[in-house]
C-alpha cells in the first residue's frame, strides 16, 4: 500500500496474518499502484508521471523497467514471478493497443497480443487466456483473447460510463470471470461462466 504525507509519499509492505508493515520505498513524489510479486520477486508500482519501477522487498534495489513507448495501463506478474505482463496504449490512435511481457531478469521485453483496444485486462491464472474490457465506444465489450492464436472472443457488453473501471478478472479455475459496469445506473459487480471456452485450471 502506498501512504501519503504532504509531497511524501512511502510504499509500505504488509504480512498476512500478523498485520505487520515494513517500509519498502520513500520517495518524494507520488507513488502508486504497487504490486507485490509472487516468490519475492519484488514490488513494482508506478512513479510520478507513471513510469514503472522495481523494487526490492527490503527496498535495497529500486530501478525502472524500460517497458515499450507510449501509455502503461493494467499490469499483472506472472504466475511464477519471472515476468509482467502489461497493457501498453498506443500514443497513435490509428495503433492498436497490445498486451507485452516484460522479464524484468533480463530486461526482455515482447509482443503478445494486439488487441481490439482494450482499455484493461487481465489473465487467467496460466496466463494462456486473457479477459479484457474494450474502450470502443461503438463495440464497449467484454472480450476473451487466447495467447496461443490472438484470437479474441466476444462475450458480452459491458456498457460502462468508464470502460477502464470495468477490471474484468479470472476466478482462480478459469470458470468464471467478473466485471464491474454502471451500465444500469449504478455501479454493480457481473458474473459470466466460460467454462465452454477456457480449459479450466488448477487453484
Amino acid at each position: 500500500l502506498v501512504e501519503t504525507r504532504g509531497k511524501l509519499s512511502r510504499l509500505r509492505l504488509v504480512t498476512v496474518p500478523g498485520g505487520g508493515a515494513v517500509t519498502v520505498i520513500e520517495k518524494d513524489m507520488p507513488l502508486s499502484d504497487p504490486v507485490p510479486g509472487p516468490r519475492r520477486a519484488g514490488v513494482f508500482y508506478r512513479q510520478g508521471g507513471g513510469s514503472v519501477w522495481l523494487a526490492s522487498e527490503d527496498g535495497r534495489h529500486d530501478r525502472p523497467l524500460k517497458l515499450a513507448s507510449g501509455g502503461i495501463g493494467a499490469a499483472h506478474w506472472s504466475l511464477d514471478g519471472s515476468s509482467i505482463l502489461y497493457l501498453r496504449i498506443s500514443d497513435d490512435s490509428k495503433v492498436l493497443n497490445s498486451i507485452r511481457e516484460h522479464m524484468p531478469a533480463s530486461g526482455a521485453d515482447r509482443l503478445v497480443a494486439a488487441t481490439s483496444q482494450f482499455a484493461v485486462f487481465s489473465p487467467n491464472s496460466s496466463a494462456s487466456v486473457f479477459v479484457g474490457a474494450s474502450a470502443n465506444k461503438a463495440s464497449p465489450h467484454v472480450l476473451l483473447l487466447l495467447r496461443a492464436t490472438s484470437r479474441e472472443l466476444t462475450l458480452c457488453e459491458h456498457r460502462a460510463s468508464d470502460p477502464a473501471s470495468v477490471a474484468p478478472v479470472f476466478s482462480p479455475d478459469s470458470q468464471r470471470i467478473y466485471f464491474q459496469s454502471d451500465r444500469h445506473g449504478k455501479p454493480a459487480i457481473y458474473r459470466m461462466r466460460v467454462d465452454t471456452l477456457v480449459e479450466k485450471t488448477e487453484t
